[in-house]
C-alpha cells in the first residue's frame, strides 16, 4: 500500500512538472514615460516546453493616454503574420498573429514590438488576450493553453518649455516690480 501511495504522489509531480506555464506578457510590465515620448513594449512568449508554430492575441489600452504609431513582428515569423485591426477610437488591435514553417520555436521567444506615444497623461493598461481565430498550436497542430498577463505604462504630465518660460518671466517681472518699490 504504502509503494501505492508513493507511486501516486510521484505521477502527480511529474504531471505537475510536465504543465509549465506558458505565458505571453506585456514587457516591461510596468513603463514610466512623460507626456509627448515616445517609447516600445514588447510581446513576450515564455515557458513553452513544446515547439509551437504559431499563434494570435488581441491588445487593448487607453486611446485618451496612448496612441499606437506600429506593431513589428520579427521576420522569422515567416509564413504569415498579421499586425491585426485597429480601431484607434476604442483601442483595441484583434487577431495579431504569427505562424512559421521553417523554424517552430519553443522556450521563450518575442511575438511582437508595439510603438506608442504618450498623448494623455495617466495610467493605461496594456491588455494582451485570447484570439479566438488563431489560438497558439504546437507542432502537431493541437491547440496550446497560454496564460496572458498585462502591462501598465504611466504617463507623467510635464510643463511644456512654452510654458515654463512664460512662468519664469512672469516671477522676473513681479520682482522686478517688488524691487523698483523698495528702491
Amino acid at each position: 500500500m504504502k509503494l501505492h501511495h508513493t507511486f501516486l504522489a510521484s505521477a502527480a509531480l511529474f504531471a505537475c512538472l510536465a504543465t509549465q506555464a506558458q505565458t505571453v506578457s506585456i514587457t516591461p510590465s510596468i513603463t514610466n514615460v512623460n507626456l509627448g515620448d515616445t517609447f516600445s513594449l514588447d510581446v513576450a512568449a515564455t515557458g513553452f516546453p513544446n515547439k509551437v508554430f504559431g499563434g494570435g492575441y488581441n491588445l487593448a489600452f487607453d486611446p485618451a493616454i496612448l496612441q499606437l504609431d506600429a506593431i513589428t513582428i520579427p521576420a522569422s515569423w515567416e509564413f504569415a503574420r498579421s499586425t491585426g485591426l485597429l480601431d484607434p477610437a476604442s483601442g483595441t488591435v484583434s487577431d495579431v498573429y504569427f505562424n512559421t514553417f521553417v523554424a517552430p520555436v519553443q522556450g521563450n521567444f518575442q511575438t511582437a514590438t508595439l510603438k506608442f506615444t504618450a498623448i494623455g497623461s495617466g495610467t493605461s493598461a496594456i491588455t494582451v488576450s485570447e484570439s479566438g481565430s488563431f489560438p497558439f498550436g504546437d507542432e502537431f497542430g493541437n491547440p496550446v493553453a497560454v496564460t496572458y498577463v498585462n502591462g501598465s505604462v504611466n504617463v507623467a504630465a510635464v510643463p511644456e518649455p512654452g510654458s515654463l518660460s512664460l512662468l519664469l518671466t512672469g516671477v522676473a517681472c513681479m520682482s522686478l516690480i517688488g524691487w523698483r518699490r523698495r528702491v
